[in-house]
């Protein structure tokens, strides 16, 4: 469905389309899986956005609605006004100047990125998600697309896909507890508005996760430096151990390698070649590669 169909099919028929948010893959990731316009009708602004036809087998419509659903019921994101049956359009409230997105350097805010980080914890006091999200089982998916679409991979991803098993191997025995959780460190799916405020948006990770997987994806991108990662995830739970650092930067490094794997993937099969997909997902990589070669990695798996 078009955005012009969208909108034709809903309250807001007959609306003037403004442009939105351009898509963008690299440096930073921003409306990629959905086009999206801005329809005004009168006083009314609603953003409305489709899923683009290349990302139909890699976006779970229904579940990103339940997620955006879920977080405007936790006032952390804009209402939902519309969506076609299938999910795959949807309406928002539109968040008009002086919200924006957030910017990388947004984050190294200590004062921004503790809100980010209530942001979070409030959705995920959301009622539980049909989704349950899993970084490790979406590595997997991502590979067999590779396989199946004949998408050329780095000589060493079966040592990082190996590496990978053994941090999923390490978190589940220590164990964890699953919540609500937006999934998504990029800074683009961060609002900010005025008095500090903030909401999420974009919810195509949304799921059931251990909530350190979703402070992981956002500290990955936040943080420079260790006590930057312990500042953080004091924020969150009021102290750092030393159990909660080693799994947000094994959570972390995962989340490099899916992200990675979707941008060398979408490089291969989708057709908007303006698109800078394997820019994004080879520095994605670069970043995991150098985790993953860490020489104490195995020692600190055993004290996640």
């Amino acid at each position: 469905m078009s955005i012009a169909d969208a909108v034709a099919a809903s309250p807001w028929a007959g609306a003037v389309l403004r442009p939105g948010v351009a898509a963008v893959a690299s440096p930073m990731w921003q409306a990629v899986e959905w086009s999206n316009a801005i329809a005004v009708k009168g006083s009314e602004q609603v953003f409305f956005k489709c899923l683009e036809p290349d990302m139909s087998g890699a976006i779970d419509a229904v579940a990103a609605y339940d997620g955006a659903v879920a977080a405007a019921g936790q006032n952390v994101g804009p209402d939902v006004l519309f969506a076609s049956p299938d999910r795959q359009a949807v309406g928002f409230q539109y968040l008009a100047s002086p919200w924006r997105n957030a910017w990388l350097g947004d984050l190294q805010n200590a004062d921004v990125l503790a809100a980010v980080i209530a942001a979070k914890k409030a959705f995920r006091e959301a009622v539980p998600l049909t989704r349950a999200w899993d970084v490790f089982a979406e590595i997997r998916s991502w590979l067999a697309r590779a396989a199946a679409r004949g998408t050329a991979l780095p000589g060493d991803m079966p040592e990082l896909a190996r590496t990978a098993g053994q941090i999923e191997q390490a978190i589940a025995a220590s164990g964890f507890d699953r919540a609500p959780g937006h999934n998504d460190g990029q800074a683009s799916n961060i609002m900010l508005g005025p008095g500090g405020a903030v909401m999420l948006v974009d919810f195509d990770c949304a799921g059931m996760s251990d909530p350190y997987y979703d402070l992981a994806c956002i500290l990955g991108e936040a943080c420079l430096f260790e006590a930057d990662w312990r500042a953080a995830i004091a924020m969150q739970d009021g102290s750092c151990t030393e159990s909660a650092l080693l799994r947000c930067r094994a959570y972390s490094v995962a989340d490099d390698l899916l992200w990675g794997l979707r941008g060398l993937v979408l490089s291969k099969i989708s057709p908007r070649r303006g698109l800078e997909f394997l820019k994004y997902g080879e520095w994605r990589l670069l970043r995991a590669r150098s985790a993953l070669r860490d020489t104490q990695l195995a020692q600190h798996l055993h004290r996640i």
